[in-house]
């Protein structure tokens, strides 16, 4: 009896590390999303559009349009779009760097990202794909894409370490990313960025935050992508101290320590009565999705624990 407690004892912890905390991946059969260790490159490729005739010309535009990006001298903001070939065998492709990098920083995000959608998505034929990096968003499609808002695929990255008051870290987290993303809607046909700071009251942590959008969308749908991408933090990331939000018209990030160029920082001061309102950032009726595996790993521990409790 003693040596069966002993291997529950051993067996139970294996079961329940066995599903690290990983990436939350909205549901698309047509798609595969894959992230590197430490999430400084994710990646989605998929093969939703069917409209191409001939899959080798349109893999030749496509690799030789992002093939020249490293080097292409129209390269000169943190925002570059570039066509080529003739329907429906056209390659499109955006590039946008986030908005406090350095312009020599942006091209190796963007070689970078170009070498790793070569390597994981134009290999095996995908007809669209986008990588989100630190620093970039890269993607492409064989339909036009400037100017399209677009919310899928979408990635949710969160930190593993709560907020220490989580209902005063979320009546602060809403407010801030609001006025970020009022900040980034005004923005320009060349960036559509905002990051700043503001301070938990009592706790004296800080939230570090970034918005960015697609600079070729209009105002309306940055502000439509932003503004779902922050309801997004209701299903993923409530009471956590960091995560992003990745979809390939926009993004946003909250941390509790900088991540961004200091020269970008701005402290937003919220409104005083920050917890009148705080019925949005509380979730409600969610439904947690587990997956095949994680239910199987579930009841077999509760089947060991059982089992453990008649020894």
């Amino acid at each position: 009896m003693g040596s069966s407690r002993l291997l529950i004892f051993f067996i139970l912890p294996i079961l329940l590390v066995l599903d690290p905390l990983a990436p939350a991946i909205a549901d698309d059969q047509n798609s595969h999303t894959l992230c590197t260790e430490r999430a400084d490159y994710c990646w989605s490729c998929s093969n939703a559009n069917n409209t191409i005739n001939n899959g080798s010309i349109y893999k030749q535009n496509l690799n030789s349009l992002l093939s020249s990006f490293p080097s292409n001298a129209q390269i000169n903001s943190r925002f570059y779009n570039f066509s080529l070939g003739q329907a429906p065998n056209t390659g499109n492709a955006i590039a946008v760097c986030r908005g406090d990098v350095a312009l020599k920083d942006c091209l190796t995000c963007f070689k970078d990202s170009v070498s790793i959608l070569l390597q994981n998505c134009t290999s095996t034929n995908e007809q669209e794909a986008i990588i989100w990096a630190q620093r970039c968003t890269v993607r492409y499609s064989t339909v036009s894409i400037l100017g399209v808002l677009e919310d899928e695929p979408v990635l949710y990255l969160k930190s593993p370490r709560n907020a220490s008051n989580a209902e005063l870290y979320n009546q602060v987290l809403n407010p801030l990313f609001k006025n970020l993303s009022e900040k980034a809607t005004a923005g320009n046909s060349v960036s559509k960025f905002a990051a700043g700071h503001a301070l938990v009251p009592v706790t004296n942590q800080t939230i570090y935050a970034t918005v960015q959008c697609s600079p070729d969308l209009d105002k309306q749908n940055c502000s439509n992508c932003l503004e779902e991408s922050i309801s997004d933090i209701r299903k993923c990331c409530v009471g956590v101290e960091g995560a992003r939000v990745l979809k390939p018209s926009c993004y946003l990030r909250f941390e509790s320590n900088p991540f961004y160029e200091p020269g970008a920082d701005t402290l937003i001061n919220l409104p005083g009565e920050q917890g009148n309102n705080t019925s949005g950032n509380k979730p409600s009726n969610i439904t947690t999705k587990v997956s095949p595996p994680s239910f199987f790993r579930l009841v077999l521990s509760l089947c060991l624990l059982s089992a453990f409790a008649f020894l």
